[in-house]
């Protein structure tokens, strides 16, 4: 089932899909207006000030894996894969929640066991994006994840998961990815002056880029942790973009640099 609404607050277009193929059809069921009042939630939610004008397309995949019942609520187990196309796909298997018809979901305070893990990478998700339009700017979205993360633990409905989900938003805010996080800025701010025709501005973003990343070590220019992917740079795109400013010195360096051309060496210039 797949769940789209255009976001009316704030700048957000949440595609919700939810797979209940492992659930006997009771439960789906009772499940079947969930998926369209969570893309109502995620979509309509004011998530940053309005002063911004940036729409960010999101997908989110839960995958239904097992279901409990009692007297007062639905038990569930699931998978959830959030996603957006700038290089992140967040995945995560351990989460276990309850839901009843009565439920009214909500973003934010207080914290609920189902809406509060889609918060905590929805967040995630505005972090990555917006370290591309400012040096370092996703670092307060980031932190509103660490905080959804570390006040998880102290909650009665505590959900297991939430010790693993601390120690990945505090390896993404690590001061060893700052270099690598900065340099996306500017890789990106690269490839948009370089298609507006200003050369001399992409040039400098692109040698900008280029020094942060030989910087660093190549181990560090993504992460894979918890079945997570996190892909900083497109390095196909900036690749192309120093061949575009006729920045092929540059370009050799970084060559050099990644001896086993696991980045850079793969574009063919046509």
């Amino acid at each position: 089932m797949i769940y789209s609404q255009q976001g009316y607050a704030q700048q957000i277009r949440s595609e919700v899909v939810f797979h209940t193929e492992k659930l006997p059809h009771e439960e789906r069921d009772y499940l079947i207006d969930v998926g369209q009042e969570l893309s109502q939630l995620v979509n309509n939610h004011s998530w940053i000030e309005r002063s911004y004008r940036y729409e960010l397309p999101q997908r989110i995949e839960i995958i239904f894996k097992k279901y409990s019942r009692s007297v007062s609520y639905h038990g569930y187990g699931a998978g959830i894969m959030v996603a957006i196309r700038s290089g992140l796909q967040l995945r995560d298997t351990r989460w276990d929640f309850r839901y009843t018809r009565d439920t009214r979901l909500h973003i934010a305070e207080p914290y609920d066991p189902f809406t509060s893990l889609i918060e905590f990478y929805t967040w995630i998700c505005f972090g990555f994006e917006y370290d591309r339009l400012k040096p370092l700017g996703g670092e307060v979205f980031y932190e509103k994840a660490r905080l959804i993360a570390e006040n998880a633990r102290f909650e009665i409905q505590f959900s297991y998961g939430w010790n693993e989900r601390r120690n990945f938003i505090r390896e993404l805010k690590n001061e060893r990815y700052r270099n690598i996080r900065t340099a996306a800025f500017h890789a990106e701010a690269g490839t948009y002056y370089s298609e507006k025709g200003d050369t001399e501005t992409a040039l400098s973003h692109l040698t900008r880029a280029s020094g942060l990343i030989m910087s660093g070590s190549i181990a560090k220019l993504d992460i894979r942790l918890n079945d997570h992917i996190i892909r900083f740079i497109n390095w196909q795109e900036l690749e192309k973009s120093l061949i575009e400013v006729d920045a092929e010195e540059i370009l050799d360096k970084l060559i050099e640099w990644d001896d086993d051309q696991k980045y850079f060496g793969i574009v063919v210039e046509e």
